[in-house]
């Protein structure tokens, strides 16, 4: 005989309650506030030159260039002194990669060059033919540009130096917004032809993302088998020189997160094995291996390549390297499941695990392809110099995407 479900007419326990906000004995933990609309800033930036005022709106208080992301609009206030003699008003959003190197030369593409007219004495604005003191406007950023027959997403504004004691070779894209007032002369000075002036500054072109899921915080060791599909892996031969110590080659397992997309400040977990047979191959090894001194180094490195009408050349920058710390043997080679099973003899192994970071000071552009410039981060797997000796030079680079926000 089954007995009847519980009456759910009262409550034995008082409901409890919820709050966005932690108690005094409650930590948050994980908190993400999404950039929208209703969180633009509310100060503006401003810009004055030949009587001619701009003023832009959601900028940051006091910032000395106003900044923009993806998809943004320019929107402000131009504010003209005597506009009675004003004819045309035109805003105009200019775009400039511009690079300098030994082997491609001097280099300048325009991306963006598009203007608009706001005013034109005449036409059939509200205004009619006397231009007003204040004109408001609102000028979309585009999100692409084409170059060379291909589409490109609009890079950043960067600068960076080409060499380490020079600053003769660069590269950099730059954005500027101008606004041009026309004005009408006098039936006396006409034969001088249009009184132009202008009022251009930098803006900033700050597109930002973020990777598609979180940096996975745990080692390797803890989350291979309740989690593989966190890691990617890749398998390579460390092979001996001839030499008196006579070794064997080695299989290394290196471990990366599977996203491949990071956050410019994120610390990215690695984990680093080597696997030898059980005839004491990895014996003879550690017989030589120095405590203050890993077989490995795990560094990161960006590469900075420019292409001239097919001319390409590319210059390295590092970025940061990472600690490794020795890890206890496990039972056999590591291996995902998508790599199939290490079948043999039981191996021998050491392990190694880490994070790496950027660790540059300055503010940096996140990985890009312009077509005329592409930026690309590497995480390198590097025999360390103090056992070149013993192997044959290995050097592995995994690229990564370093985008704006973790």
């Amino acid at each position: 005989m089954s007995l009847p479900p519980p009456s759910y007419d009262s409550f034995d326990y008082p409901i409890p309650d919820y709050s966005s906000e932690p108690r005094a004995n409650e930590e948050r933990l994980v908190y993400h506030q999404q950039r929208g609309s209703d969180t633009r800033p509310t100060g503006v930036f401003v810009s004055q030159k030949d009587g001619i005022t701009v003023v832009i709106n959601y900028q940051e208080d006091k910032t000395p260039t106003p900044v923009f992301g993806r998809k943004s609009n320019i929107e402000g206030t131009l504010l003209v002194d005597a506009p009675e003699s004003v004819s045309e008003i035109t805003v105009k959003l200019m775009g400039i990669i511009e690079t300098v190197s030994p082997s491609t030369g001097w280099l300048s593409v325009n991306i963006i060059d598009e203007a608009h007219t706001i005013f034109i004495s005449g036409d059939d604005m509200p205004s009619q033919s006397i231009c007003p003191s204040s004109l408001p406007f609102s000028y979309p950023i585009p999100s692409t540009f084409r170059y060379d027959g291909q589409e490109y997403l609009l890079p950043p504004s960067y600068y960076v130096l080409l060499g380490e004691q020079s600053q003769a070779y660069y590269a950099k894209c730059t954005y500027q917004f101008s606004a041009v007032i026309i004005k009408a002369r006098s039936r006396r000075t006409a034969f001088l032809g249009k009184n132009r002036k202008h009022n251009t500054f930098v803006l900033e072109y700050s597109p930002r993302s973020r990777p598609p899921r979180p940096v996975i915080a745990l080692s390797l060791l803890t989350t291979i088998k309740e989690c593989p599909e966190e890691w990617r892996q890749f398998s390579y031969q460390i092979v001996p020189k001839s030499g008196k110590y006579h070794l064997e080659s080695l299989t290394c397992q290196f471990f990366l997160p599977s996203v491949g997309i990071f956050g410019i400040r994120d610390a990215i977990p690695f984990h680093v094995q080597i696997v030898g047979s059980n005839n004491g191959s990895l014996a003879k090894l550690q017989s030589v291996l120095r405590t203050d001194k890993p077989l490995f180094r795990v560094h990161f490195l960006r590469q900075v390549a420019i292409n001239k009408n097919g001319n390409k050349s590319a210059v390295h920058f590092p970025l940061g390297e990472a600690k490794l710390s020795p890890m206890p043997p496990v039972e056999g080679a590591l291996s995902l499941p998508s790599q199939g099973n290490q079948q043999g003899q039981k191996q021998e192994n050491m392990n190694w695990e880490g994070k790496i970071r950027c660790e540059l000071e300055e503010k940096l552009a996140p990985s890009f392809n312009a077509g005329i410039v592409a930026i690309t981060d590497f995480i390198v797997l590097e025999l360390s110099k103090s056992y070149v000796g013993l192997f044959k030079p290995f050097n592995q680079g995994h690229p990564v995407r370093l985008v704006s926000d973790s």
